[in-house]
């Protein structure tokens, strides 16, 4: 892909995977220009009332190299601009140069640009109960939200909730819980859905808590946090198996799942561990999971584990 921009008079034209490479190991090495370090000074200085420093601007062309060749006037508008068109949403120029400084980007990026895609993608879920306020307080959590097209959030929502047949509004609400998701795939969080959908069904095997109607349940599911890794969700449903062959009092607690599910292995390297999983895709991903825990941790597999 070819682009072209001006700054301080010099035109760029060229790859712009090869710019970021290049400039990426100039900034390590100390080898930036004059106008380089001019341009981040300027914008330092046009930011000079919320504290923005040099250093700070530095670190963000690390991300963004364009910083480097950006006129600093260009994008002080940018931000600027961005802040007086959401003014009403209750947008301030701190707020936002905070997110701007973990996605650098939106130093580059029109204020047309970011209006359109928070207002287009507020419009497409609107009926729902989405307000401006509410999906800016989420892209201030999550700043690529702000560069991310209203289409790919429509597609996003749209096929999570038509696959895992759950209502629309609820799959919306769970990203508005947890705006780090707007930056997940969908096959993605169906996968983690489904390890937590898994993980719940063998409590009710366990006997630990009745099952609940299949809304309620998909709710209580989407409460999680889905961001969690895969590896997390199995150690949580090893601590949960282990935990149903103990007695009240002996559990692994709740607040360090990782940490007491390892103890448990090394205070046990002497014992077997049995107990029974739900049949199901997650199920010998799990055992495996388990076994390579194990033997990671006291150098053998202390679990027998049946799939029912």
């Amino acid at each position: 892909m070819k682009i072209n921009f001006y700054t301080n008079n010099i035109t760029f034209n060229g790859n712009t995977s090869q710019y970021r490479k290049n400039y990426s190991k100039r900034i390590n090495e100390n080898k930036l220009t004059e106008v380089n370090r001019t341009n981040l000074q300027g914008l330092a200085d046009r930011f000079a009332r919320e504290s923005l420093t040099y250093a700070q601007c530095l670190e963000a062309s690390k991300r963004h190299p364009f910083l480097l060749v950006h006129k600093p006037e260009t994008m002080e508008h940018n931000v600027r601009e961005t802040v007086k068109r959401f003014n009403t949403e209750g947008l301030t120029t701190e707020k936002y140069l905070k997110a701007v400084l973990h996605c650098p980007s939106l130093f580059s990026l029109s204020p047309d640009t970011i209006e359109k895609n928070v207002r287009t993608t507020v419009k497409l879920f609107e009926n729902y109960g989405l307000s401006g306020e509410e999906y800016l307080r989420c892209a201030l959590n999550n700043p690529t939200i702000f560069v991310t097209k209203p289409e790919t959030i429509k597609k996003k929502i749209y096929t999570i909730s038509n696959k895992l047949n759950i209502p629309t509004s609820d799959i919306l609400n769970t990203f508005l819980r947890q705006p780090t998701i707007f930056s997940i795939n969908e096959k993605e969080f169906i996968k983690k859905y489904e390890i937590l959908k898994y993980i719940e069904e063998n409590k009710f095997l366990d006997g630990l808590t009745l099952r609940p109607n299949e809304r309620e349940l998909s709710q209580s599911i989407l409460r999680k946090k889905i961001t969690n890794s895969k590896e997390y969700f199995y150690t949580y449903l090893l601590r949960n198996k282990i935990s149903s062959t103990l007695e009240w009092g002996h559990k692994i607690p709740h607040d360090d799942i990782v940490g007491g599910t390892i103890n448990f292995i090394k205070e046990n390297k002497n014992k077997i561990i049995k107990f029974n999983i739900l049949d199901g895709k997650p199920a010998k991903d799990f055992i495996k999971f388990a076994k390579n825990l194990s033997k990671a941790t006291v150098g053998k597999n202390i679990f027998k584990i049946s799939i029912v």
